[in-house]
This record gives C-alpha cells, structure tokens and sequence, in this order.
C-alpha cells in the first residue's frame, strides 16, 4: 500500500525546446519504430522487454503500461515532444523509486529521426530537476555501459556527476559482462 507521497504527480514539463507529457495512444507508431532502431535494440539492457516489441505492446506501454508504473508508484514517464511540433523526439523516465531513500534512477532515449538535438539531455535535466526541487527526491542517478558515449554525454550534458564505474555488473547480449558508470544529480547540486 503507497503511502501520501509516494507517488510521482502527473505533470507537464516544459523546456526552452521540448514539452514534456503523458504518452497517448497517437505516439504508439512512433515509439514502435524507435523499439526497432538498431541502436536502441543494442544498447537496451539484456531483459529489456521493449527492445524489438511489436505495435500492440507499443500501444498497450503508450495507454497504460507507463501510466500504471506511475500509479504504483514506481516510477513515471514523459514523451519528449518538440513544442515546434512534430514527431515524437523521445522518452524520459524516473524509475525504481525508493520513497524511504527519497531516490530514483533515471532512463532516457531518442528517436532514430531526432538524434543530435541534445533533446535527452535537455529532457533528463528538466525531469531530474522536478524531481529534486518539487518531489522532493533528494538523488536521480542513471547507469550506463562505459561503451556507450553517447548516453555517457547525456549524462553529462544534463549536468550529471560522474560517481564512478561498476564493474562487470550488466550481462550484455554478446554473452560479457559490462562495466556501468555512475552519474548522480543531487539536491545539493542544484
């Protein structure tokens, strides 16, 4: 049973370029191509039920799935809509929500057609941001494979700090192990 706080709001975040919303049922097609794009499916953890899925889960993950993660209390999710209009640019999304700790971990990815924005950065800071100013969490961190520079610049360009590596803590789908740095962002940083 949640206790009073312990689920995230449901809200409408905007920056200088993106608006920051639920998912609906019109941004299924799109997150179903991004859920095919090479780079994503390779990048994806191992078990990563989304990685490759077809329309009909895209629909159910747009219209509820990421929905009922809020409402359990488990995390919440934003679509990354460039307020110029347009097509879907990406996702956010705090997850893994420790409500005694006050802490959350943070996912992020873009669309195949909206690379080289900067729109994750700029949507992982604005979500974190909320998250430590107005939820009242009081750490967001975010794991990503050393090979990844891309998420890694992210990170960064979110103005996340490099904590340090984990090592061979994630199998990956060559059948390794990969080393995961760490990044924080904590109320103190703000």
């Amino acid at each position: 049973m949640l206790r009073p706080g312990e689920i995230f709001p449901s809200t409408v975040l905007t920056t200088e370029r993106l608006l920051l919303r639920p998912f609906t049922a019109a941004d299924a097609p799109d997150v179903h191509a991004a859920w095919q794009d090479a780079a994503f499916v390779g990048s994806a953890p191992v078990g990563y039920p989304y990685a490759g899925a077809d329309l009909p889960t895209a629909v159910a993950w747009c219209t509820s799935g990421i929905e009922q993660r809020r409402l359990d209390g488990k995390g919440v999710g934003f679509a990354l809509a460039p307020r110029a209009g347009g097509r879907l640019a990406g996702h956010v999304a705090l997850f893994g929500a420790d409500w005694d700790a006050r802490t959350a971990e943070i996912h992020y990815w873009t669309a195949p057609w909206a690379r080289g924005h900067r729109y994750a950065a700029e949507g992982a800071a604005a979500v974190a941001r909320w998250a430590l100013r107005d939820v009242g969490l009081e750490r967001v961190h975010l794991q990503a494979d050393t090979t990844n520079a891309a998420s890694r610049r992210t990170a960064e360009a979110a103005g996340f700090q490099f904590e340090g590596v984990l090592r061979s803590l994630a199998p990956t789908r060559q059948g390794l192990r990969a080393d995961m740095a760490v990044y924080s962002l904590i109320r103190a940083d703000l």
